[in-house]
């Protein structure tokens, strides 16, 4: 059985307490579908990430639901955990990455919020070949899914929930200001343990 991630809420300058409990509640709810098609299947694992690759095992309808429920919950355990409530800057390797990528920190920003600003789905900064990336997802694609499966075959860092149900009670129709305060409350603690993580697997 897969367990949600508990982030708590606390008051902060991204998102209100109303519209963080309507993510989460689609975030708990996809876990709920997810844990109830497993047990029904059968299906055995060891980490989540073993669930990507039972995807081509399962027949062409039950491919389709199962990616579905489980690119909800991956997304959503990627967005909860790169999010805090506190400004905290970010440092180390991954640091080091984006300024050889971006030129500074700033071109990073100014390109994250002009590539997702007018997109639906999810938006992502990702690992492949050795270099950073921003993509796109559609629906509840991971870019971990394979590309026949909506994804890129790419290892994720930093994911923002683009649809308008995530952003539309605090922001209305303002998505630039939505993309900077998501920018200014990043868990670099936990982009920085993904991208060390990834270095040390490859």
């Amino acid at each position: 059985m897969i367990k949600i991630f508990n982030i708590n809420y606390k008051k902060n300058s991204f998102l209100s307490e109303k519209q963080f409990l309507l993510q989460k509640k689609i975030y708990h709810n996809s876990l709920i579908e997810l844990n109830n098609f497993l047990f029904k299947k059968n299906i055995i694992f060891k980490n989540k990430f073993e669930l990507i690759d039972i995807l081509n095992d399962l027949s062409e309808f039950d491919k389709n639901y199962f990616s579905n429920i489980l690119g909800i919950y991956l997304n959503h355990d990627y967005f909860f955990k790169n999010i805090c409530f506190n400004k905290n800057f970010c440092f180390g390797e991954i640091y080091n990455k984006i300024i050889k990528t971006y030129n500074n920190y700033e071109n990073f920003k100014f390109n994250f919020i002009k590539n997702f600003e007018n997109f639906n789905g999810w938006g992502w900064l990702v690992y492949n070949n050795n270099r950073l990336c921003m993509i796109k997802t559609y629906e509840n694609n991971n870019p971990l899914f394979s590309i026949d499966l909506g994804g890129f075959n790419s290892v994720p860092l930093i994911c923002i929930d683009l649809h308008e149900h995530s952003y539309y009670l605090d922001y209305l129709n303002n998505k630039n200001q939505y993309l900077y305060n998501f920018l200014e409350n990043i868990n670099w603690y936990e982009i920085e343990n993904r991208f060390q993580n990834l270095i040390l697997n490859n």
